[in-house]
């Protein structure tokens, strides 16, 4: 007898062995994928943090620009407040209902003597994600200074 052809037991266990693959191939592949996006928030809060930490300790009064802003609000307007007291803690934006930031950033600033500031930045997600965890960053800084530019 000549069968040319699959008969139709073949084809049903080609059938099954193709499902069990799918169904245990698709879920690991979605939580991958969705690893993949929780890792890339994550790398993106703490590039804020750096970035924030970065803006702050590099402030000079002399170099002082106008256009220079932390979210909502200008940088030396922020330095001014860090300097009012020695424990101050910001939240930025101030405006958190007409702002497009996926972040709510946490700038807290404790002196640890007169020439030395203690700088924590911690960045939040505004999504409802429960298995991103806060980013938070600590940096110590030397106190800005208004010196004067020495003229030549």
């Amino acid at each position: 007898m000549n069968i040319k052809g699959f008969l139709l037991i073949e084809v049903l266990i080609g059938l099954f062995l193709l499902g069990l693959i799918a169904v245990t191939c698709l879920p690991i592949l979605s939580t991958a994928s969705h690893n993949l996006k929780l890792t890339k928030d994550r790398i993106d809060m703490l590039f804020t943090a750096e970035s924030i930490i970065e803006q702050i300790k590099s402030f000079d009064y002399n170099w002082i620009r106008e256009d220079e802003y932390l979210y909502d609000m200008q940088l030396i307007e922020l330095i001014e407040r860090l300097e009012e007291d020695d424990f101050v803690t910001i939240r930025l934006p101030l405006d958190i209902e007409t702002t497009n930031s996926r972040y709510l950033c946490i700038i807290s600033k404790e002196n640890y003597s007169e020439d030395l500031w203690k700088i924590e930045v911690e960045v939040t997600s505004f999504e409802e994600e429960k298995r991103i965890t806060n980013v938070k960053i600590m940096a110590c800084m030397e106190t800005p200074t208004k010196n004067d530019i020495l003229a030549k």
